[in-house]
């Protein structure tokens, strides 16, 4: 799952970047050549953080829902299970 959240933002980052000079070289085929690390390496690098901050955050939210179900059960046993109310 994290390598086609890679590929995705990679794309999507290098389409955001590098759109208008690709229509730009394609109306003006003498425009100068974009920097290979500009033009590859800085979307990728970009695709590369937001995956890993993403998935990150996921991680986070996983962990506090685990971490909220069991305080709800500690707290149930505690109200019901230890008042010995009956339902």
């Amino acid at each position: 799952m994290i390598a086609v959240s890679l590929l995705i933002n990679t794309m999507l980052f290098f389409m955001i970047l590098n759109l208008g000079y690709i229509r730009r070289r394609r109306h003006n085929p003498d425009m100068p050549p974009k920097p290979f690390h500009q033009l590859y390496l800085f979307p990728l690098a970009l695709g590369i953080v937001f995956t890993l901050i993403v998935d990150s955050f996921r991680g986070i939210v996983l962990y506090q829902m685990m971490i909220f179900l069991a305080v709800t059960l500690l707290l149930y046993w505690v109200f019901f299970v230890m008042s010995g109310h009956k339902s």
